[in-house]
């Protein structure tokens, strides 16, 4: 972590020249922020932050020349500008208070208050955030600098996924005195789900989650959450609803990290909107018991959480709304929530000696791939639930439905139709029309259930005036 390197770093940046070709000794420009960072950290970065006196507010506008960028003018009052170069983006910000300093210690984490004056290529550092991105400590700077924009809260917890390093223990007791107010009533939620999302992609997004239920956070940005921690569960259960949905995250995350080959990369790595499955599946797992607190009963001395996955669904979708997920994204996270007790279900009938694999292709029928994510929550949920009614065979006995439910969508799901179109007309004397499709869908539904196996099934069913009921 030599100065030396950071400065040899940047000179060889194109749009670094640019700005200390305009940098003068009464309009000093300073590199700041993550930038800095993450050249620490070895990551590469795209988002370079710039603080400039508020007195040269034509800084901006001549670097955006010299490096032919377009410029954006945002806020009233002190405003700041952004200039956009293809992959870079240049965030120009007046100084706040008497010098860079005073500006450093008024930014949220130490990590991120450092400097760089781009004429002299002095470094600034009166925080000590280099040593403590070598510690890999998040810290505040002060309860001030908290309060002043509430976001930097949750930005914290957002940096514990991101970057994987713990929060301070100063840091936290200051996050728990005033957490405990709701972010929704301080911070717009577009900045509010701009931070939740980034959170959500990192890598340590279970361990962020933890701590923040840990310091009262978690239910101050999303409210069943309060009444989950204490709620007890079953004798299938040996944490409480807070403490098994935590487990859960974790397990998730786990798996995640090395899938079984049916729930391949590709499908992992696949897009829905704007985030990969991996990550809704993730926050999926977060929602997954949030119903609980509302389907809480006790019949005959057991407890139970009847109907909970349909409650939790309704929750998680109007969550992920007010986190500005877009429709795809927000029927993904509804149908994992509303669909997580159904591999389980396959399970129980399984181990009764039930009739199950009929009622899992109808089931996969509506689901369809999602299927994968479903069985991988529900994995998780069960990994994540020790009490004394569950036990490793089940684990691997579910394990193994997933399989073949993976093997039915890739075999059975492509089965083609039985039937033609022109072959149902010429049988059954119908003309073309909607009727003849319905006809077509139903049959290759009853195909792929295993009801109709051949054309002569197919016939005999036509045949047998059995097209009202091909209508249903």
């Amino acid at each position: 972590m030599r100065i030396e390197d950071l400065r040899s770093f940047f000179r060889k940046n194109y749009w670094y020249l640019g700005l200390a070709g305009i940098s003068t000794a009464h309009e000093n420009l300073f590199l700041t922020g993550g930038a800095l960072r993450d050249f620490f950290l070895g990551r590469p970065t795209k988002d370079i932050d710039i603080a400039f006196s508020p007195r040269s507010s034509n800084i901006p506008l001549r670097f955006a020349s010299e490096i032919g960028g377009k410029l954006v003018v945002f806020g009233k009052g002190l405003i700041s500008y952004r200039v956009i170069k293809h992959p870079f983006v240049f965030d120009f910000t007046p100084l706040k208070g008497d010098g860079i300093i005073i500006d450093l210690e008024r930014r949220d984490f130490s990590l991120n208050s450092m400097a760089l004056n781009i004429r002299t290529e002095e470094f600034f550092d009166p925080l000590n955030g280099l040593s403590d991105i070598a510690s890999r400590l998040i810290k505040a700077n002060s309860l001030s600098s908290l309060l002043e924009d509430r976001i930097r809260i949750l930005r914290a917890f957002r940096f514990r996924s991101e970057l994987g390093f713990k929060i301070d223990g100063f840091t936290k007791t200051l996050i728990k005195s005033i957490g405990r107010f709701s972010p929704w009533r301080f911070s717009a939620k577009e900045r509010i789900a701009e931070e939740w999302k980034k959170l959500l992609c990192g890598g340590s997004f279970s361990k962020a989650i933890k701590d923040m239920a840990e310091v009262g956070y978690l239910g101050s940005l999303f409210f069943p959450f309060r009444y989950m921690e204490g709620m007890p569960q079953s004798s299938h259960h040996h944490l409480d609803v807070l403490g098994h949905t935590l487990l859960t995250v974790e397990a998730v995350e786990d798996i995640l990290l090395n899938p079984p080959s049916w729930a391949d990369k590709g499908y992992l790595d696949l897009n829905i909107g704007r985030h990969r499955i991996k990550h809704l599946i993730k926050l999926s797992a977060l929602f997954h018991d949030i119903g609980k607190p509302f389907c809480f009963r006790r019949v005959n001395g057991e407890i139970t959480f009847k109907g909970h996955q349909f409650i939790g669904a309704r929750i998680a979708t109007g969550i992920a709304r007010s986190l500005l997920f877009n429709r795809k994204e927000i029927k993904f996270i509804w149908r994992l929530v509303y669909n997580h007790m159904m591999p389980l279900l396959f399970l129980k009938r399984r181990n009764v000696g039930k009739p199950w694999e009929r009622s899992l292709i109808n089931w996969l029928l509506r689901v369809e791939r999602d299927a994968k994510g479903i069985f991988l929550l529900s994995i998780a949920d069960l990994r994540a639930t020790r009490g004394e009614k569950v036990s490793d065979e089940e684990r691997v006995s579910l394990a193994e439905i997933a399989e073949i439910s993976a093997h039915h969508l890739e075999h059975v799901m492509k089965v083609k139709p039985i039937l033609s179109g022109r072959e149902i007309m010429r049988i059954s004397g119908l003309k073309p029309g909607p009727l003849v499709g319905t006809i077509k869908s139903r049959l290759l539904y009853l195909q792929k259930v295993g009801k109709i196996k051949n054309k002569g099934d197919a016939l005999g069913l036509i045949l047998r005036d059995n097209i009202k009921g091909c209508q249903r």
